[in-house]
């Protein structure tokens, strides 16, 4: 019932509107009031007899510039329920009646485009859209609705041609998307083989959007497999002014392209310096790793007291200074620091999660449209290694 009122109140408040507005134009000697149609489905509706109201919304002779008006709401709350036959029903009707004027006959295609695309019928959709496209509609939102469907259908092409017509003629900046398309194309063309094709393609992308991480990723990484590791590594690092919470996902491969190049000395420095600009605790945990592995502990100490001092300090970066300080603690406290370092390690697990920036969806991987609000690129790292934090400087003193 609850959802049936939500189904009502729009056309309800729409009727009164309309009445008042028959009153004002016809004059009180007509009586205008609403059809014995109109108020019998309206009863259906109220009585959970949605079947019948929509017979009779249907079966209405009197079907004008008003009415029209109610029918597309009728059907679009249809659809908004999952009711998409009885969407397409009303849609349908209102496209066959004689006496529509070219605005109501534009809304009410568009409206059944929709019904189509919900539907999963994207041919029917895709030729409505374009038959609304050629009788010249202004509305931005047949744009959209023929670029998603495109997005849909992996149709990449025509959907730059689509966001870049849509960009020419609305105030909705499609610079981002039209990247995006570019690096889709451009991954295809990369797993044919097509490598040339391939870098055309993402320096397209980049052309649109100069910040476009994704891009950034795919010059890289054919860099790398082609042994080009230099050019690799300027291209990964590019990403870092483009999007410094990228760090996170490009760190591994600036890693290994220095190890297949100049070496690990080179990177030790390069996160030194990046460690030097506080880019977060990712790369100080990298840095340590990094120092780890050349067995060069003291620098790792230095580095995580400085660290332990500041005023949110990270439980994981915590963590690597109990292990570090369990190496030379007295043998009556290090069973004591092993444990904290467990409780520890188990508070900072799966650190890494991708959050959308626009409504709010969470992915363990990385993922380029969100597959809640299909937004591009608004899936970002998000470090839950700086949210787990504690929020004062710590002194700490092993024994």
């Amino acid at each position: 019932m609850l959802e049936l009122l939500w189904l009502l109140l729009p056309v309800a408040a729409a009727s009164g509107w309309w009445a008042a507005k028959r009153s004002d134009r016809r004059g009180a000697e007509h009586c205008p009031g609403l059809s014995s149609d109109y108020i019998k489905g309206l009863n259906y509706l109220l009585n959970e007899q949605p079947d019948k109201a929509l017979e009779v919304f249907i079966g209405m002779v009197d079907v004008d510039s008003e009415t029209v008006e109610t029918h597309l709401i009728l059907g679009s709350l249809f659809r908004r329920r999952g009711e998409v036959d009885r969407a397409i029903r009303v849609h349908q009707n209102l496209i066959a009646r004689p006496n529509l004027d070219a605005a109501q006959k534009e809304n009410a295609l568009l409206e059944l485009g929709k019904d189509y695309m919900k539907a999963g019928l994207l041919d029917r959709a895709e030729g409505l859209l374009r038959e609304l496209k050629a009788m010249g509609s202004r509305s931005p939102e047949v744009l959209v609705q023929l670029r998603d469907l495109y997005e849909q259908e992996k149709e990449w092409d025509k959907a730059i041609e689509v966001a870049q017509h849509l960009q020419l003629t609305s105030e909705q900046p499609q610079y981002v998307t039209i990247a995006h398309y570019h690096c889709e194309l451009a991954e295809s063309a990369s797993r044919r083989g097509e490598v040339a094709k391939a870098t055309q393609l993402a320096r397209r992308a980049l052309s649109h959007d100069r910040n476009c991480v994704r891009a950034s990723l795919i010059l890289g990484d054919i860099d790398f497999e082609r042994g080009d590791y230099k050019a690799a590594i300027k291209n990964y690092k590019r990403i870092l002014s483009q999007d410094p919470e990228f760090v996170p996902v490009v760190l591994p491969k600036i890693e290994a392209a220095y190890e297949k190049s100049s070496g690990v000395r080179d990177y030790i420095a390069f996160l030194q310096e990046l460690n030097r600009a506080r880019n977060g605790s990712v790369v100080t945990l990298a840095l340590v790793d990094a120092l780890r592995g050349q067995q060069r502990i003291a620098e790792i100490e230095s580095i995580l007291r400085d660290e332990i001092r500041r005023e949110r300090v990270p439980l994981v970066i915590l963590k690597e200074f109990v292990d570090v300080e369990s190496l030379d603690a007295a043998d009556s406290a290090r069973p004591v620091l092993q444990q904290v370092g467990q409780a520890l390690e188990a508070a900072t697990e799966e650190w890494l999660i991708y959050r959308c920036v626009q409504c709010g969806f969470e992915a363990k991987g990385l993922l380029w449209q969100c597959p809640s609000c299909h937004g591009w690129g608004c899936l970002r790292p998000v470090d839950r290694l700086v949210e787990r934090t504690i929020n004062e400087p710590l002194h700490l003193t092993v024994i």
